[in-house]
């Protein structure tokens, strides 16, 4: 189960790697954004 989870994840971040070279997406761009969707939690 565990396992299952963390492979999950795992290719969840390859598709977002991928999809921000794709789109030339920077880590800047997201900074702030990613930051405010941890809080929600």
């Amino acid at each position: 189960m565990i396992e299952a989870k963390k492979n999950k994840r795992t290719d969840a971040l390859k598709e977002v790697k991928r999809l921000c070279k794709e789109f030339n997406f920077t880590i800047r761009m997201f900074k702030g954004t990613s930051a405010e969707g941890r809080k929600d939690k």
